[in-house]
């Protein structure tokens, strides 16, 4: 039988603030700080987790913590335009509008896309996130509302009648995890041959538009599931991407455990990727290659976990290392800004 993965087990962006970043995805979007440690790399930059309450794969999604000094991204080909998050329903979606707006958030939508409803927003290093009810990939389309369109003015005052003030994020707009995420592309012939014949991803929707817009291709799972999705907008005018503040470095999909991510290498390896060495996370093992756009992706494993260095009642709290840089850790926290929490 063909391998294939389990779906999206994180997203990596970057961030230019640590405390910014606790602040708007735990306040703003109630999601669970699950993790705080440092980039396993460069452990002078912090690495946040946030996911539900036990940081399941799916809903994770990471942040580099690089500084402004490293300079914005661009969104453009070979980047990741954004990501969704899911809700529960139509209902549900309309509260995130109102709750956002109320932030101080600008937010575009709700857009009719096929398949879903959806809205758009920035975090505050202009990430462009989405919010999606649960359908599916296969009458998933921009056509209506081009997502290389979308244009945000940061003016939430504009609303003719003051909306109802909320107290706090409701139990049924919790966020459910990742939806799917979208990247840019000048448009190659070997994007359907990777995800469909490499990755074994199912071609769930082909929008091919000619001259009217950009084509749009997504592969996902099981008829293009919510939490399996990858989307790529192929636009020849598309400038490059840079990956830097407010982009995402890359994206993970899942895979079983070791000996699953150990198959999936030397597939990879046989199809002539470029494909790394498993690289020990202490919260899963990681492979990484590049997608024909030039998109960092990654293969990590389900076990062990965020519950291997803390008790799950305690996740985020405490600044956890791996046991190679427990020798540094005076050193390595002297390096780091603490990190104000929300209220």
């Amino acid at each position: 039988m063909e391998p294939k993965t389990q779906g999206l087990h994180h997203i990596t962006a970057i961030t230019s603030d640590a405390s910014s970043a606790v602040n708007f995805y735990t306040r703003v979007l109630g999601l669970r700080l699950v993790k705080k440690t440092v980039n396993f790399d460069d452990p002078s930059a912090y690495h946040l987790y946030f996911g539900d309450e036990k940081g399941s794969p799916g809903t994770l999604i990471t942040f580099f913590d690089w500084g402004k000094a490293i300079g914005f991204g661009q969104v453009g080909a070979g980047v990741t335009h954004h990501f969704a998050f899911t809700t529960r329903d139509q209902g549900s979606l309309a509260n995130w509008k109102l709750w956002l707006e109320q932030n101080d958030v600008s937010v575009l939508g709700p857009f009719d896309r096929g398949s879903f409803t959806s809205l758009y927003f920035r975090d505050p290093d202009g990430l462009i996130l989405e919010i999606a009810t649960p359908g599916n990939g296969k009458d998933y389309s921009d056509a209506l509302h081009s997502e290389l369109l979308l244009k945000f003015n940061n003016d939430t005052a504009t609303r003719k009648t003051p909306a109802p003030r909320m107290r706090g994020i409701r139990v049924e707009m919790k966020l459910q995890g990742l939806h799917h995420v979208t990247g840019l592309t000048h448009g190659s012939s070997q994007t359907r041959e990777f995800f469909a014949g490499v990755l074994n991803m199912e071609l769930v929707r082909d929008n091919q538009r000619g001259s009217s817009g950009a084509a749009q291709q997504i592969f996902g799972l099981d008829g293009g599931r919510p939490g399996s999705m990858i989307s790529f907008i192929e636009s020849p005018v598309a400038p490059h991407g840079t990956v830097g503040v407010g982009t995402v470095h890359h994206i993970a999909f899942a895979v079983e455990d070791e000996n699953a991510q150990l198959n999936w290498r030397e597939r990879l390896l046989a199809r002539g990727v470029h494909v790394t060495p498993v690289l020990d996370r202490k919260y899963f093992k990681s492979i990484y290659f590049r997608e024909p756009n030039g998109i960092l992706l990654e293969l990590a494993t389900v076990p062990p976990g965020f519950g291997v260095d803390e008790p799950m009642e305690a996740l985020g709290q405490s600044l956890t290392l791996p046991d190679w840089l427990e020798p540094q850790r005076r050193a390595i926290e002297a390096a780091l800004e603490p990190i104000s929490l929300p209220a």
